[in-house]
């Protein structure tokens, strides 16, 4: 192996809403990475071998839309059919109703438009811009209580269930829609120790958030495999033999000022740092002057790293955000992620476009392979054979980027089953010991 001769840097930049701690034991073996500081595995660990490029003039492979997320015939049942749409790709039956239909955003419509409406920036948006429906209406007055199709309640800003209208009998043909965009350690904001699910029996029709299942899925971001007319202009447009080293003088990168997590993410920084440098941006670094922080702006300097430290706040089922859709991929950097489980994150991101915690019996392993990526340009490149056949959408709104929250609901309102549905025991859906691990 060369030898890389310019200081070695690893940065962790700690995004503004979200605090990082590390494991300091993990306990999961992973695979032996040789000794010694530059010492590299013969195979890289992770999720297996990703796409190859195809050669010059030919047409790339490309993934079945179902197939290459690997759900069970279970898995899939469990999808809406916006879910189908969203993440199979699968448009069939799918005709808009002959109606428009009326949206109330419970009491936090206003607070809601800066993310929804704005994007974190000065302009205005068409919330159904690119959307495949535009039959819906958002209200924000609670005279429209009875002429609702749809009723959205914002769970993080709800304090309790007195907050919530009186369902009348006029009301039973509505959806009442419980959204949350956070994981189910954070649902509620406030009162948390008495304001639960559980409290809210039989009260919501559909569940509105980043889980696929949901009947209003509304992620992150999403990977979604490329047409064939997309594969051919990726072919033509991106070098086979590109570098995607060049230009990056650091090795990670990572955005935030929460300085805490359930999954005890800072402690696994701080064990990292004991084997490579680790530079930390926001308020729980040195560098919080580098970047300006918040979803208003971006952080450039990220551009110039090679991983991203995408630590979340909760290691809980499909909750990926902003931290690999936009911190790492739409900043090319490679996502080294602390989150939802390898098993599961597989039906989610492209083979061999990340690493995972999970995949390294300890901070030093995992130190010693990123120092070996970082010393051999070719083995970091394969991390990037992806893109021929895949593409990142970012859907949350941070840094204006597109949102697609309205769009959302007024495409499950026009698609999915007209069937009742209720959710008598909703913390079965969003259930922390079910669906989280490592928790306090």
């Amino acid at each position: 192996m060369r030898q890389n001769r310019r200081p070695l840097l690893v940065a962790v930049v700690i995004s503004a809403t979200v605090c990082w701690v590390v494991l300091a034991t993990y306990i999961n073996p992973g695979p032996a990475l040789g000794s010694g500081p530059t010492a590299a595995p013969t195979a890289a660990p992770g999720p297996g071998p990703g796409p190859a490029p195809a050669a010059a003039g030919e047409a790339p492979s490309l993934p079945d839309p179902v197939a290459w997320r690997g759900f069970s015939k279970k898995e899939i049942s469990q999808l809406s059919k916006l879910g189908r749409m969203l993440f199979l790709q699968d448009t069939a039956n799918l005709t808009p109703r002959n109606k428009t239909f009326t949206v109330l955003m419970w009491k936090h419509g206003l607070y809601m438009e800066n993310r929804h409406i704005f994007h974190f920036g000065k302009e205005r948006h068409d919330p159904y811009e690119d959307c495949s429906v535009r039959n819906c209406r958002i209200e924000y007055d609670d005279k429209f209580l009875s002429k609702a199709d749809a009723v959205i309640f914002h769970l993080h800003q709800t304090k309790s269930i007195n907050e919530l209208p009186r369902r009348l009998p006029e009301h039973r043909n509505q959806r009442w829609i419980f959204l949350t965009d956070e994981s189910p350690h954070h649902t509620f904001m406030f009162d948390r120790s008495t304001n639960k699910l559980k409290n809210y029996v039989g009260v919501f029709n559909w569940s509105m958030s980043y889980r696929m299942d949901s009947d209003v899925p509304v992620p992150y971001g999403r990977a979604i495999p490329l047409t064939k007319e997309e594969a051919a202009a990726a072919l033509a447009t991106i070098p086979v033999s590109k570098n995607y080293a060049l230009g990056k003088n650091g090795t990670v990168a990572v955005m935030g000022s929460n300085c805490g997590g359930w999954n005890h993410r800072w402690d696994y920084v701080r064990e990292l740092q004991k084997h490579m440098r680790v530079d930390v941006y926001g308020g729980c670094g040195n560098n919080s002057r580098a970047c300006p922080g918040g979803f208003r702006k971006d952080c450039p300097k990220i551009k110039n790293y090679k991983f991203y430290l995408a630590f979340e706040n909760s290691n809980c089922r499909d909750y990926v955000t902003e931290k690999v859709w936009w911190n790492a991929y739409r900043n090319g950097a490679v996502p080294v992620i602390m989150g939802d489980t390898q098993e599961n994150i597989r039906h989610i991101l492209p083979r061999k476009s990340y690493l995972h915690v999970d995949d390294f019996a300890s901070p030093a392993d995992l130190a010693r392979f990123l120092m070996h990526l970082d010393n051999s340009d070719r083995d970091y490149n394969t991390y990037f054979q992806w893109k021929y056949k895949y593409k990142i959408v970012n859907e949350h709104g941070y840094f204006q980027s597109p949102v697609y929250h309205y769009c959302r609901v007024c495409e499950a309102l026009n698609y999915n089953d007209e069937s009742t549905k209720i959710y008598e025991h909703p913390e079965e859906f969003l259930n922390v010991e079910r669906d989280c691990k490592y928790t306090k």
